[in-house]
């Protein structure tokens, strides 16, 4: 009898007994996974069941611990806890945990968010203390702020930075227009036609080429000092903001080397006869053709870019030779009868341009090629070099018919008489106008992206990685700014296949395991078709955890989701350490950042 109560006691004392449920959550502000603009006022909580007074809730950006008032609760089921400084751009982590209404432990967890932008701050709170300061400031606020526009402006490529500017556009017309007829003229003039530096009118249409370069060029680089500096870096013509040109690429640092030179080429304008003298010669016709050279330094970005620099360097001096030379004829050397010189000037040129227009040809089809490729239909950039070269060729034309009415015309000719002159410059004015309109399309260009060159600012790309599915219907590259824990990581998204059709094309980045209950980011990528998008660093991605991410790639097509293989992106210490990490792909905790437009081109 003894044996079985014992055993009947010892099933009943094993039995479960009655136990409260742990508490849920119902709801929360913000909830989790939020992107939120701005900082939140409150963080505010609502549980199934009734709280006791032994709550917390403490709250980190960015692994930065933040300080909060206790919280308090409300309606028996709610926790708040008031934010009286906004909290910082970044990844947020509200961590909390609650009691039993009786005051025992009961359960924890987080909340997850993003705040995408630093909360203003209120003007009627901060009044007192920006006048305080205005105060105390030992020269004008007004001064302060004009010297951090000027000094803290962001400068941008000037390869760039002229799209949709008719300021820059009409000033880089007069520049190359100035300097292409200076030095075509003078080479004309050393190669063919010595003679013409004795006359009057050669004279004064050298310094007004001259003139239209140096205000060209000046104008130019005002004007692409400010296109530089789209934020605001000073007064355009204000020298002391050229300085900028500086730091805006090759394209800039040549412009400034270009007004330089063409201030230099007075030496020569103003006397011509040292083209033709041995003994400065070299200089003489150095100077501008350097300045001519420099008009190919332009589009410095894109690939094969040195190639590029080089066909452009060609391209500028061989269309300088060509145009220059032919506006010097149609405007001096047969503006009016004269002696043998001018035939012999007429025939130099024609010897002299048939290389040039080659040249012209040759380089122009290459560029053509590198910039848009197949794509001439398909951009902006492409449309306007069908145009233009429409326009070279009906140039062309004009160009030999006239080369061979020379060697008809002029083979026995011994002087140049007024019909003939009327007849030459009637053709050789059709050539320099038609030039001048292909001169402009060139100038009009450069507002346009090519197909080929990446739209953003030149980033630097510390980690590439090309996405593809197992079955190769997907493939995607994803490149990443930098590799550092605590950095924002800007993002670039070229979509290569499915070419077209493609919906809900996303990025998603897993977290490796960590204690800070980050699980990782999906970014949602606004491309339908093959294109690329960017996310600047300046908003980028906040990574925060060490370790090896996991990347994969999301789309979904008429076939169906296509996932890519996971690739790993390991993420080094703030000291450029490695991290043992455990490599895991969290269900929970990913963060939605919001979708980042591509950048739009002229098209």
């Amino acid at each position: 009898m003894l044996i079985l109560l014992a055993s009947v006691s010892a099933i009943v004392g094993f039995l479960p007994g009655s136990a409260a449920a742990a508490n849920t959550v119902v709801t929360s502000s913000p909830s989790d996974g939020a992107v939120l603009n701005v900082s939140p006022d409150a963080i505010v909580i609502g549980f199934e069941n009734d709280l006791g007074d032994a709550n917390t809730i403490s709250v980190d950006c960015e692994a930065e611990p933040i300080s909060l008032p206790s919280p308090q609760v409300t309606d028996d089921t709610t926790l708040s806890v008031e934010i009286a400084t906004p909290l910082p751009r970044g990844t947020c982590t509200a961590r909390w945990a609650v009691s039993t209404a009786d005051d025992e432990p009961d359960v924890s967890g987080l909340i997850t968010f993003v705040i995408e932008n630093n909360t203003p701050v209120d003007d009627e709170e901060t009044s007192d203390t920006a006048a305080d300061q205005a105060a105390a400031a030992p020269v004008p606020a007004a001064t302060n702020a004009e010297a951090a526009a000027t000094d803290d402006a962001e400068v941008i490529d000037l390869s760039q930075a002229s799209r949709g500017n008719g300021a820059v556009w009409l000033s880089r017309l007069l520049s190359t227009l100035g300097i292409a007829t200076l030095f075509g003229s003078l080479l004309i003039i050393t190669l063919a036609w010595p003679e013409g530096v004795e006359y009057l009118v050669t004279i004064k249409f050298l310094r007004g080429a001259w003139f239209l370069a140096l205000i060209g060029t000046l104008l130019f680089v005002a004007f692409g000092s400010a296109a530089v500096t789209p934020d605001g870096g000073g007064s355009p013509f204000s020298p002391g903001t050229w300085a900028d040109l500086l730091d805006a690429g090759w394209g800039g640092r040549a412009l400034l080397l270009r007004l330089i030179l063409v201030i230099a080429a007075a030496w020569v304008a103003w006397t011509p006869h040292r083209a033709i003298d041995p003994t400065t010669q070299i200089a003489a016709l150095g100077i501008p053709g350097l300045a001519a050279a420099l008009i190919g330094v332009s589009r410095t970005v894109g690939e094969f870019a040195a190639l590029g620099v080089l066909l452009g360097v060609l391209h500028a001096l061989a269309m300088s030779v060509w145009l220059g030379g032919v506006i010097l004829l149609a405007r001096v050397v047969v503006s009016g009868p004269g002696e043998e010189d001018l035939i012999h000037a007429v025939r130099g040129f024609s010897r002299v341009s048939t290389p040039a227009i080659v040249v012209t040809i040759v380089t122009g089809l290459a560029q053509m090629i590198r910039l848009d490729g197949g794509e001439l239909f398909q951009s902006g950039h492409g449309r306007v070099v069908i145009v233009k070269t429409v326009v070279v060729a009906v140039m062309i034309f004009v160009a030999f018919s006239a080369r061979q009415f020379v060697a008809q015309r002029l083979n026995r000719a011994q002087q140049m008489s007024m019909p003939l002159a009327n007849r030459l410059r009637r053709a050789f004015g059709a050539e320099a106008g038609i030039g001048i309109v292909a001169l402009a399309m060139s100038a009009w260009l450069l507002a346009f992206l090519p197909p080929n060159v990446n739209e953003g600012p030149s980033i630097d790309y510390d980690v590439s990685q090309t996405h593809v599915d197992e079955a190769g219907l997907l493939e995607v590259r994803v490149q990443l700014t930098d590799d550092i824990v605590g950095e924002l990581i800007g993002l670039e998204v070229k979509l290569v296949e499915p070419a077209e059709n493609v919906n809900g094309l996303t990025v998603v980045l897993a977290a490796p395991e960590n204690d800070m209950g980050i699980g990782g980011f999906r970014q949602p990528v606004p491309l339908t078709e093959a294109g690329y998008a960017v996310r600047d660093a300046s908003v980028g991605l906040p990574i925060s955890v060490a370790g090896d991410w996991i990347v994969t790639v999301e789309a979904a097509t008429a076939s169906g989701t296509i996932v890519s293989v996971p690739q790993v992106y390991r993420v080094l210490t703030a000291d450029g350490t490695v991290v043992a990490t455990v490599v895991t792909t969290p269900a929970v905790n990913i963060v939605e950042v919001p979708i980042t437009e591509p950048p739009t081109a002229e098209s």
